[in-house]
Parts: structure tokens; C-alpha cells; sequence
């Protein structure tokens, strides 16, 4: 087999796996919905609405960035439909979810998708906390519909709609987000005890608590420096620039403009 042939192979099973794992979260957001579903209509659409989202940012850390833990992330989605594929009785969707998670795990599990995403950690990525933090935030629609069955008020949708705009933020490296995550986060582990019912609220207080802890680390500040800090302009004298720089800047050696007389 040639390379060309290869390498067009690859591409084509990860984009099925892919493709395979965004079905499978699409079918499970109508099985969370649906009469028979275990959640209510609200922490089923919570659920479903974490797991797309997870879905899509796996599709483009695979497809677009390469990115190695992308396939441990995909995974752990996949994993995940296990529980409604358990709990919900078999109609066309649940068909659908199985099928699709199936073929996704196929595809994570094998070469498929690991041949299009680097083997080795990028020289310039992000470190492993910093990523962390970041789809831990992004987690919090799964987390706080997951432990409440029962049904999801406007507090809690206040609270994930807060710790994704944090995992946003935070995303787009920002210094000033790094104190927003440190502190605001302990803030909303404190709330997450007066909204999430008990016991369910020690678990997202432990959850929140594992995210301060990686928003403590200095793997997370680490990953919002600028790799250059910015310089300011230096004056020389023009006997110290070279001549080819005098000459097309269109100044002599004495740092005049030539045409002037």
C-alpha cells in the first residue's frame, strides 16, 4: 500500500469515527428526551446538550488540531452512553445510539483515529493540567444533569452556564482568566451546595474542587504567558546599522534621508 493511499485511508476512518461518535450523541439526545427517558425532560436536555457540545469539540481537536487527547476524550464520551443504553428501554434511537457508539469506540479503540493525531506531545501545546481544567469546565453541563435525575431548575442552569463561560474564557488564554478560574471557581463549589440538593451537592463540590485544584497549578498559568514578552524600540546609533538596513530605509550614514540636501 502506498503512502498517498495510506494517508488517504486514515483520513477516511477519522472522519467516520468521528462522524460515527456525533451520531451516537445526536441519537442519545433524543433518548434522554424522550418519554420513557430516566431524567427528566430537563436534565435530559442538560445531558444531551454537554455531551453534543464534548462531541463537537472532540470532531475538531481530532480533525483539525490532531490533538492526542482527543481519543482519550472521545472515549469517555462514548463510555458514557453505556448508562442511557442500559436504563432506556430499546426503540429506532436507542438502535441508533448503540450502533453509532459501537462503530465510534471501534474507531477510537483502534488505528483509525489514532493515525491522524500526533503520537507525541506537541512542542508548543498546552500543558496537561491547562487541558484538564479546561474540558473539566466543559463538563459541568454532564455532571450537574447527571447527578439530578429528578429535574434541573434556573440555578442550576445559572451554574453551568457561569462554568462554561469560565472554560471559554479560559480557552482563549487569557491571563486575566486564570484568576477568574481561581477564585471563581471555590466560589461556585460554595454554591453548588445551596443549589444541587444533598447528597448529590458533595459530589459537584468534590468535582469543583478537583477544577481549583488544577486552577492552582502552574501548568495552568503557565498556559496563558505569552511565549515573548513584548519588547520596546531601542534607538541606535546609524554607525552601528548595518548598511543594507540605512539603504532601504533610504537614509546615508549619518541617519539622513539621502534626497535631503
Amino acid at each position: 500500500m502506498s503512502v498517498d493511499t495510506r494517508a488517504q485511508r486514515t483520513v477516511t476512518t477519522s472522519i467516520l469515527t468521528t462522524f460515527a461518535l456525533l451520531i451516537a450523541s445526536l441519537s442519545a439526545a433524543l433518548v434522554l428526551t424522550g418519554d420513557d427517558a430516566v431524567w427528566t425532560a430537563g436534565s435530559g436536555t442538560m445531558i444531551a446538550a454537554g455531551h453534543i457540545l464534548l462531541t463537537a469539540i472532540v470532531v475538531v481537536a481530532a480533525l483539525v488540531g490532531a490533538a492526542r487527547w482527543s481519543v482519550g476524550l472521545g472515549l469517555a464520551l462514548a463510555a458514557v452512553l453505556a448508562i442511557p443504553a442500559i436504563l432506556h428501554p430499546i426503540d429506532p434511537s436507542w438502535i441508533v445510539m448503540v450502533v453509532a457508539a459501537g462503530l465510534a469506540v471501534a474507531g477510537l479503540a483502534g488505528t483509525g483515529l489514532r493515525g491522524a493525531v500526533r503520537q507525541r506531545p506537541s512542542a508548543a501545546g498546552p500543558p496537561r493540567k491547562a487541558v484538564a481544567l479546561t474540558v473539566g469546565l466543559l463538563c459541568a453541563p454532564l455532571l450537574i444533569g447527571s447527578i439530578q435525575p429528578a429535574g434541573v431548575d434556573a440555578a442550576d442552569w445559572g451554574l453551568v452556564v457561569t462554568l462554561l463561560g469560565l472554560g471559554a474564557w479560559y480557552s482563549k488564554a487569557r491571563p486575566s482568566a486564570v484568576w477568574a478560574t481561581r477564585l471563581g471557581i471555590p466560589l461556585l463549589a460554595i454554591g453548588s451546595l445551596l443549589i444541587v440538593p444533598f447528597p448529590q451537592s458533595v459530589a459537584a463540590a468534590a468535582a469543583l474542587g478537583l477544577l481549583t485544584w488544577l486552577a492552582w497549578s502552574a501548568d495552568a498559568r503557565l498556559a496563558v504567558i505569552p511565549l515573548a514578552e513584548r519588547g520596546r524600540a531601542v534607538p541606535i546609533p546609524p554607525e552601528l546599522a548595518p548598511g543594507e538596513i540605512l539603504d532601504a530605509a533610504g537614509l546615508d550614514s549619518r541617519g539622513r534621508r539621502k534626497d535631503q540636501k
